[in-house]
Formats: structure tokens, C-alpha cells, sequence
């Protein structure tokens, strides 16, 4: 009978113990043959260590490997590999593979990530993640009962980030992390819709980051309407004269960088550039003619003329809650 093995990540010592074999559907014969397998928990989420029977696969190797595991027994699965140069640590890191080696080197950044938050500062507002996690849990679609490895692939962000994301929507009050049996920690949110959104007031910030004018721009690429403009479209409120686009801060600083646009300044031109903290809410893959609404509603927040806010709060009366 196999034994259980102790290992350690950044020099705390815990043991795995070997998974077994009745639980190993789905893993080929060719895989049993090269492999231990061990189950374990870090930092309360349950893992899948895999450790090589005969030296260290190519990084290549274990990136295929390691994610046909995931795939077919629905844990992150983690190699314990033998002591190795700094450039083979580089090129596992580069290639998305998790591991430990050796008592001093880990690669488990969103796990990792979510240790370290145990001595940070608290979070007072909404990152950019965080806000985008809510808003596309409001607008797009419901993310109650899943899992940050669930919601990655949902939005533009990595399994990592959407880890912090959802610690700092906890750390603000508006949702909490329960176990869901052995898996993993899912989410879960005590108000919906509408009352979800008020209380999320006092924690949202504009997404506009900058404003930029310029009298023209020449691009071949098309880009979100903001601002006045797609206010208009969503409500009966006449568009201004000027242009108005958005941007994020990578597709700006490229813009910049290719010198398309005519008398760039922060004062006035025939188009306004918003440059946003993060991009459009939306499904994965669709190409947004428009900014969405209640992010347009956080970047029209401070705006005092009348009109504007009677329609901002038209748009959050007829708003359909997708949570």
C-alpha cells in the first residue's frame, strides 16, 4: 500500500495522500505508468499533485499533460518535480504549469495569491476586476455558485486575477466565498438585482481613467461609443456633435504609439477619447457597438445637468437584472 508523501510549498510542510486508483478514470494506461498521483489541499483548495515516476517531463510535456488532467478529473493539477535550472522554472511559469520543486520554488499564483491576502490591507472600493466581476454579474449573466477556475473563462482576465477580484468584492460586503464540499470555494450573493446594486454604491468608481481630445483620428479599428453619445442610444436624449470612443489603457497606448491622432490634448477637439480602467461588459468574444449601461451610468456619476440624470436613472428603472 502505498504510503502518504510530505512535501512542502515555500517552506510549509504538509501531506498528500495517494489518490486512489478507482478514482483515476479517466487518466490513460500511458499516465499510470509515468505518474504518482496524490490528492491534497492548499490553502483550503483541493489539489491533484502528479509527480513523475523517472525525472522531469518537458515543460511542454506537463503544460498537455496538466491540463488534460484538469480536464478529466476537475482539479488543478500540480507537478512535484526534482530540483532544476532557473530557466526550466521560467519556462514551466511561461507555459501556465503548476508545480513545486524542490522545498524553495512554487508556481501557484492564483492559490499563492489568495495567502498573501491574509496580510494585506482590506479592500476599501472595487478594483477594475472586482468591478467588472459585479457588473457582469448584474448585466450578462449569474455567477452565484461558481468558482473563480468557473468565471475565468467567462471574462478577459485570468483564473489569478479573478481570484482577487472576488476576495475584494468579499472584502467589501457585497458577496462571500462558502465551500462547495471538497471542489472548492464558489461564490455566493446575499442580495440580487437592484438591491445588489445599491448597496454596491459606495464602493464603485467611475471606469473612466482619462479623457483625451483631439480633432482627428485616423483608424481602421472601430471602438465602443461612450459618454453623451451612447446615452443617446439608450435613452431619448440627442447626441453631441463630438465623437466620443473608448478605449482601454493597452489599446490607447497603442493608438498613441502609431501618432494617428491630429492636435492631441485634454481641452477640446471633434472627438473625445475615454480611456478605461477595464473593457466593455459583455460575453466573451461579442464586439460591442456601445459601452455598457451601468458602466456608461458609473461614468455619467458626476454629470449635473438635468437631462443626463434623468436619464441615468431611467436606464437603472428599466435595467433587466441578469442575476
Amino acid at each position: 500500500m502505498e504510503l502518504k508523501k510530505e512535501i512542502r510549498i515555500l517552506g510549509r510542510r504538509f501531506e498528500v495522500e495517494p489518490r486512489a486508483k478507482e478514482s483515476l478514470k479517466g487518466i490513460t494506461v500511458g499516465e499510470k505508468l509515468s505518474y504518482r498521483f496524490y490528492d491534497g489541499t492548499y490553502q483550503g483548495t483541493p489539489l491533484l499533485f502528479v509527480e513523475p515516476k523517472k525525472g522531469n517531463p518537458s515543460p511542454r510535456t506537463c503544460a498537455i499533460t496538466g491540463k488534460r488532467l484538469t480536464e478529466a478529473l476537475g482539479l488543478p493539477a500540480v507537478f512535484i518535480l526534482a530540483p532544476g535550472p532557473t530557466y526550466e522554472r521560467h519556462r514551466l511559469a511561461d507555459k501556465g504549469v503548476f508545480f513545486v520543486m524542490s522545498e524553495e520554488y512554487a508556481h501557484l499564483p492564483g492559490i499563492i495569491a489568495l495567502e498573501k491576502t491574509s496580510n494585506r490591507k482590506i479592500a476599501e472600493v472595487l478594483t477594475p476586476v472586482a468591478q467588472y466581476i459585479l457588473l457582469y454579474h448584474l448585466q450578462v449573466g449569474s455567477i452565484e455558485g461558481m468558482s473563480p477556475r468557473d468565471i475565468a473563462p467567462l471574462l478577459p482576465y485570468s483564473y489569478e486575477s479573478v481570484t482577487l477580484g472576488v476576495t475584494c468584492l468579499e472584502d467589501v460586503g457585497l458577496c462571500q466565498k462558502i465551500q462547495n464540499g471538497q471542489r472548492s470555494k464558489v461564490v455566493h450573493f446575499e442580495l440580487k438585482g437592484k438591491e445588489l446594486w445599491d448597496k454596491a454604491q459606495n464602493v464603485l468608481l467611475s471606469p473612466v481613467e482619462n479623457r483625451i481630445f483631439c480633432d482627428d483620428i485616423r483608424l481602421d479599428a472601430e471602438y465602443p461609443v461612450c459618454g453623451i453619445n451612447a446615452l443617446a442610444h439608450y435613452s431619448m436624449l440627442n447626441r453631441d456633435r463630438e465623437e466620443m470612443i473608448m478605449m482601454t489603457s493597452k489599446e490607447y497606448r497603442a493608438v498613441k504609439s502609431a501618432d494617428v491622432m491630429e492636435n492631441p490634448n485634454i481641452y477640446d477637439g471633434n472627438y473625445i477619447i475615454e480611456v478605461w480602467k477595464y473593457p466593455v461588459v459583455s460575453k466573451m468574444g461579442d464586439k460591442s457597438q456601445w459601452v455598457d449601461r451601468l458602466s456608461l451610468v458609473l461614468s455619467l456619476r458626476d454629470d449635473d445637468d438635468p437631462r443626463v440624470e434623468k436619464e441615468v436613472e431611467r436606464i437603472i428603472s428599466e435595467q433587466k437584472w441578469k442575476d
